[in-house]
């Protein structure tokens, strides 16, 4: 039973806990109005940023909500149809979930929550190492960050500070682009700049060009479909060519491409990598995710058509961020991890710095 002073407690920390469901959505509603001061309503730029966790045990929504309310405005759920139920009553800027939870699991959650507030930054928390759910999280979710617990308060801090950065200015730049949003049958200065330009590249790196060929038939021809068997033919093609996406084995003959991944994103983050590979190590992916920001993940053998699906979204998703440049926030790779100074990081480096860029020379500087 809930007492009083547990609903108290449930209600300082903006949760919907001990409520049946015919009357969830009220109370989610009167506690949105109730979090914010009547000062900050009146003047919206005056509001905290908001923060959504969603995790089943309540000791770590404590431990996150003492961690975070003093700064922000703190949302909290034990589970994922209570979260999603905030997300529709009010914008949250930063949502972080666990993985691991009985009805709805973090994924899932943020897949659902990815197409209620697309403008939402997605971390995952887990602290279990469970890979299909790792690329699921990359593949599904799109997730910015994903982070293991047990977590260092210093390090989740900075993580949540930089993705609420990012959340605030997607919100800023969706509520410009609908206050000037062009009328029916019209076209944006960004959309018409977008047909002055060289069609935006898909490469494919492999050392054997197998994949390539077979997907190869399934494009229209719409977009260049260039093959590079090295590190070198890739960036001869990244520097010729207005490139948006680079398809990639891990192991291109006895060179590791991650390093070239982490580099790729680090200078020029509009460029989406998707991944192929034979196998998967679970902490190898989450150093993707977190250093590279792969779009996809994914594990041979793969069906060209999925395959094909995956780089149509990815050529999407460059579009979108040629409308709106502030989604290259989004892109920033952790600024926390450094790329190791090795001969050929070096050279990667020193040629990626001249590739010619849509967004102009180091689109997104360490801030």
């Amino acid at each position: 039973m809930t007492t009083p002073t547990k609903r108290r407690l449930q209600t300082e920390h903006l949760s919907v806990h001990g409520f049946t469901p015919e009357h969830r959505a009220t109370h989610i509603a009167a506690t949105v109005r109730a979090a914010t001061p009547a000062s900050a309503r009146t003047k919206p730029n005056t509001e905290r940023p908001k923060i959504l966790f969603l995790d089943d045990e309540e000791r770590i929504l404590n431990a996150l909500s003492a961690l975070f309310r003093y700064k922000y405005q703190v949302f909290t759920a034990t589970n994922g149809e209570q979260a999603l139920a905030i997300l529709k009553q009010c914008h949250v800027h930063v949502v972080v979930s666990d993985q691991r939870m009985p009805t709805m699991t973090g994924v899932e959650f943020l897949r659902r929550a990815k197409a209620i507030s697309p403008t939402t930054v997605r971390i995952l928390l887990t602290g279990f190492s469970d890979l299909s759910a790792i690329i699921d999280s990359v593949n599904d979710g799109e997730v910015y960050r994903f982070l293991n617990k047990p977590w260092g308060n210093q390090e989740i801090q900075a993580v949540i500070a930089d993705a609420l950065g990012i959340g605030l200015e997607l919100q800023a730049a969706q509520n410009d682009y609908r206050a000037v949003a062009p009328t029916r049958g019209s076209k944006s200065t960004a959309e018409t700049e977008c047909l002055t330009v060289d069609t935006p590249a898909i490469v494919v790196m492999q050392d054997k060009p197998e994949a390539y060929e077979r997907i190869r038939p399934l494009m229209d021809g719409s977009h260049p479909f260039l093959y590079a068997q090295n590190l070198e033919q890739c960036l001869d093609a990244i520097q010729t060519k207005c490139v948006a996406v680079v398809v990639s084995d891990l192991q291109v003959g006895r060179q590791d491409c991650s390093e070239l991944l982490k580099t790729l994103k680090q200078e020029h983050p509009q460029i989406l990598t998707i991944v192929l590979a034979d196998t998967a190590d679970a902490e190898h992916v989450v150093e993707l995710i977190n250093q590279a920001k792969i779009f996809r993940y994914v594990l041979s053998p793969c069906k060209p058509q999925k395959l094909k699906f995956f780089i149509d979204s990815a050529l999407a998703q460059f579009q979108r961020c040629k409308a709106t440049p502030a989604l290259l926030r989004e892109q920033k790779a952790d600024p926390t991890r450094q790329i190791s100074p090795s001969k050929t990081g070096a050279m990667i480096l020193e040629r990626l710095r001249s590739l010619r860029s849509l967004f102009g020379p180091r689109a997104l500087p360490n801030q």
